[in-house]
């Protein structure tokens, strides 16, 4: 007998195997029960703004900046000296409030693998976060008394060969030192970052610092100027504007971030549909401080 067919007759109809109409139905299907993490958002750029407290009573907080005076002029030995006026600039924030929420039913709390709440409370954190981080650099980006485009260009004809280059890091410099700041910190998005990284003179963040600083996205530093990645920077049309950020004299960063209420979760549960709501919320406001502090170059990005 041929060995084949030996083999074929071994095996009886009635044999229970992996494919049989009873074997699927004791054959689970195996979910792995660990909920993998989504990939989120470097969201720096809130940590180096100017914060300003106004947790107490008030509808809205004003910030007074000081003027300089104009410098002293000959005076004839028979003639008054003028006088000049005492000057000054304010700044008010009126804070805005900001929320999300989400929603399980109790049905779904005894059946899902992971820890809903928890999950839920984990995602309107970074949804708060996402927000006011993009709100901050709109503030910086439309703030600015200086805004540059790569090469001189027009920004309807920015092109792929308009990328950051090392002029325009000593450019935006100059400019915020010619209104007497120091040049503290340049923000990029990841597609800026890819065209600094030819800039030889960089040195980068491993050369220099830790993993913790390149996890809060420190990627290097020319002519003293932190460079971070953040994807807080916009991109609309293959174009984004990095931001230089100069201090005061007195150490105050540009941009200003006034909070009226810390971020909270609170929880509520609807016994009539058997549903809890988290909601998430806070209230804060942003300002330039010093907009001559503040140089944008908008360039190319993917």
């Amino acid at each position: 007998m041929d060995k084949r067919e030996l083999i074929k007759k071994a095996f009886d109809g009635n044999a229970f195997v992996s494919t049989g109409a009873y074997a699927t139905v004791v054959n689970p299907k195996i979910w792995d029960t660990k909920l993998r993490a989504y990939e989120e958002k470097n969201i720096i750029f809130t940590e180096h703004a100017f914060t300003v407290d106004f947790r107490g009573p008030g509808r809205d907080y004003t910030v007074t900046v000081d003027e300089a005076p104009t410098a002293a002029a000959d005076v004839a030995e028979t003639a008054a000296v003028a006088i000049q006026p005492i000057t000054n600039r304010q700044v008010t924030f009126t804070p805005t409030e900001r929320g999300t929420a989400m929603q399980v039913s109790r049905k779904e709390l005894v059946r899902a693998f992971f820890s809903v709440m928890e999950n839920m409370t984990k995602k309107l954190g970074y949804a708060l976060a996402m927000k006011k981080d993009a709100l901050g650099v709109t503030a910086a980006q439309s703030g600015a008394t200086t805004k540059l485009v790569a090469n001189g260009v027009a920004s309807s004809d920015i092109a792929s060969s308009d990328i950051l280059t090392l002029s325009d890091f000593t450019k935006a410099n100059r400019v915020i030192k010619n209104y007497y700041y120091s040049t503290s910190k340049c923000f990029i998005c990841p597609s800026q970052e890819e065209q600094i990284q030819n800039i030889t003179q960089i040195q980068k963040a491993n050369e220099f610092g830790t993993r913790d600083a390149i996890d809060k996205g420190l990627v290097g530093r020319l002519f003293g100027v932190e460079i971070y990645v953040t994807h807080s920077i916009p991109v609309s049309g293959n174009k984004a504007k990095a931001i230089f950020m100069g201090l005061s004299q007195t150490g105050e960063a540009a941009v200003g971030y006034a909070i009226k209420r810390d971020p909270m979760i609170e929880q509520d549960y609807e016994p009539l549909y058997r549903m809890f709501t988290l909601v998430a919320h806070e209230e804060y406001d942003w300002k330039v401080l010093h907009p001559k502090a503040l140089v944008t170059v908008e360039t190319y990005a993917a």
